[in-house]
């Protein structure tokens, strides 16, 4: 199968709870987000910026914490979603937000209008699709975001500035997850080695918690 769907084993669920085999965040951070819809390229694409090749998804097979769905349920899985009838009276769902202006929800900054994102996104948009991320990504985006901010308040003030560059230029959640190692360090400079080992450790229960839904 050339471009393949992976979804997560019975095993890769409980890896995301147990950090059993203590992956490293790169591989973590893929398995975090392979969820039996997207295909390999997609996923590659989100998780590129850190360094993931293919050979990634060699590895988590090789440990049985992925497989490769099959292809008549992939091409299910592949299937947009039947539109449900618009109703004037609402406003977009939740869905729909995350299709759309999945990036924007995810910053919580106001989205453009529908018409003009539509207009001068055309051009582009048949060279290069924007990926698109679930309500749980976002969700686990923003609980991640606003953890990193608040601990870049409260312990690191001024000096935390570089490192706060690096969480506003996270645009998903496998690079927020890369930030683990990077905040240890910056915590482990300024308030020594208990503090920054005690806050690692309540960022690790937090990536520990999320868990990408998966479909079937």
């Amino acid at each position: 199968m050339v471009n393949p769907i992976y979804r997560k084993t019975d095993a890769g669920h409980d890896e995301i709870k147990s950090r059993a085999r203590k992956l490293d965040h790169k591989l973590r951070a893929l398995l975090l987000i392979v969820n039996g819809e997207r295909r390999e390229k997609e996923l590659l694409a989100q998780v590129g910026g850190m360094g993931v090749g293919a050979e990634a998804f060699d590895i988590l097979l090789e440990q049985q914490l992925i497989d490769v769905l099959p292809e008549t349920q992939a091409t299910q899985a592949a299937q947009p979603p039947r539109a449900a009838p618009k109703d004037s009276n609402r406003g977009p769902s939740a869905g729909e937000d995350s299709n759309l202006f999945s990036l924007y929800s995810m910053r919580r900054v106001e989205a453009p209008q529908p018409g003009a994102a539509q207009t001068a996104g055309n051009a582009d948009r048949a060279d290069q699709e924007e990926p698109t991320h679930s309500a749980e990504e976002i969700q686990a985006f923003q609980r991640l975001y606003h953890f990193y901010t608040d601990i870049i308040s409260q312990h690191l003030g001024l000096r935390g500035y570089v490192m706060q560059v690096k969480v506003e230029k996270a645009t998903d959640l496998p690079a927020l997850i890369a930030l683990r190692d990077p905040l240890h360090a910056a915590l482990l400079k300024a308030k020594g080695d208990i503090t920054a080992r005690a806050i690692t450790e309540q960022l690790d229960q937090i990536v520990n918690s999320l868990e990408i839904g998966e479909n079937g």
